[in-house]
């Protein structure tokens, strides 16, 4: 009766990497705002993982919040599990410490109450308990800095906060974030505040060009890189999801951004008007945009995990078309693979960089597959020739790094570009 391997040490078998916890034994001694009870085997096994070796786990927080974690002799399961609290922390967001694949997504009435897991893939592992509200689902893939829920009490505790858990091969170890040891007691500052990787065509000349979203500490902010000089646009805030997309039929492409934890969309006109759209599908769908119907106008569209269907949103909004495609853990990706005008859809495997396209060939479809990317990449598409048709490419966080899949006369070509802030 102990705790096996969070996930597996490869994270794209997701579904077979089981989570088993162990939930023994009855209530200890109150700990006023940080549950009691087991949560866990009562003596667990530890390890050693040095802060440059592991995983780049960050706080588990929006960029810029400050939190005080802290443990105690005798915390279930480890002392080397932290409890964080900080002002007014109910419902505030919890956020993937680092990139992976969500392993488990639980609600239980007594010990982690409800809790996700996320697996890392080489045998690491974090866990988020306690949680007043899930807001994902098993195999579903997330970035660092994802939303996973927002901070309770629910199990075994008595006070909101957010107990948290890193894990190596199921055995804890002292914990770090920013590549430094955390200091039981101490109060830190959020540094999840990710670059993420977006493209468009910002200057209407028919080619896409790289950009990035970033989260500050007070807002969220798009980066459009067009040649040698990049413009800035303020516009959303730490969390949200950022899009681009051709709302207006014009011809450069225009952003928009998914609040966290919610199904609202904002959408910014090149003239600067904005427009909200509410009610589009599950806070825990992923949304996608694509020229669904050939018009030139870009519509929504989200990606359901559980149930691996896309819901492609109709230029009226009155309908959807619903597509199953891919596999659990995928990422979903959008873009005109065969230049007929119209967006089709496609997934990507992070951990192998295997693309399955979905291609419209006369009244049917057909499946292409390409390999492109390494594990940990993140996938991007444009059309970066200018001929009309979608090509691939990846976002590699640990260079900040493009990577194009450009076609050429002579065959395929790879161009790079250095554009954002590295993890």
């Amino acid at each position: 009766m102990c705790a096996r391997t969070f996930g597996s040490t490869s994270a794209v078998a997701v579904t077979t990497g089981a989570v088993v916890l162990c939930f023994t034994g009855s209530a200890t001694a109150a700990d006023p705002g940080h549950g009691f009870g087991r949560m866990g085997p009562q003596s667990a096994r530890t390890t050693a993982v040095r802060p440059g070796s592991g995983a780049d786990f960050e706080l588990p927080f929006v960029c810029g919040q400050r939190w005080t974690g802290d443990s105690r002799s005798g915390h279930s399961p480890s002392f080397y599990t932290i409890d964080f609290n900080t002002s007014n922390d109910l419902g505030k967001p919890a956020l993937a410490s680092a990139p992976g694949v969500v392993s488990r997504a639980v609600s239980l009435r007594d010990s982690y109450g409800r809790y996700v897991v996320v697996d890392h893939g080489g045998g690491f592992s974090t866990l988020y308990a306690h949680l007043n509200k899930i807001m994902t689902s098993v195999g579903t893939t997330v970035d660092q800095g994802d939303l996973l829920g927002y901070v309770g009490s629910s199990g075994n505790s008595t006070g909101s906060h957010l107990h948290f858990e890193e894990r190596q091969g199921g055995a804890y170890f002292r914990p770090y974030f920013h590549r430094t040891y955390f200091s039981m007691g101490s109060t830190r500052g959020s540094a999840n505040c990710t670059d993420r990787p977006v493209t468009g065509d910002w200057n209407g000349d028919g080619r896409a060009e790289v950009g990035v979203f970033r989260n500050t500490p007070s807002r969220g902010e798009f980066l459009k890189r067009v040649g040698s000089r990049t413009t800035s646009l303020r516009f959303g805030y730490p969390g949200d999801t950022p899009l681009v997309g051709n709302w207006g039929g014009t011809r450069r492409s225009e952003v928009a951004v998914r609040r966290p934890g919610t199904s609202t969309f904002l959408l910014r006109r090149e003239t600067g008007r904005t427009t909200a759209l509410t009610r589009l599908g599950y806070p825990t769908d992923i949304p996608l945009t694509g020229d669904w119907d050939g018009d030139g106008i870009s519509n929504l569209g989200f990606y359901r995990p559980s149930t691996r269907q896309f819901w492609l949103r109709s230029r009226s909004g009155k309908s959807y078309s619903r597509v199953t495609w891919g596999a659990s853990g995928q990422v979903p990706v959008s873009g005109d693979w065969n230049k007929d005008g119209r967006s089709d859809i496609g997934v990507y495997n992070e951990f192998t960089g295997r693309w399955s396209l979905r291609v419209r060939r006369g009244s049917s479809y057909v499946t292409r597959s390409v390999t492109y990317g390494r594990a940990g990449d993140r996938p991007v598409t444009g059309d970066w020739t200018g001929d009309g048709r979608t090509d691939l490419g990846v976002w590699r966080s640990s260079t900040a790094t493009f990577w194009k899949r450009t076609p050429t006369a002579a065959g395929i070509k790879n161009r790079t570009q250095q554009f954002g802030n590295r993890r």
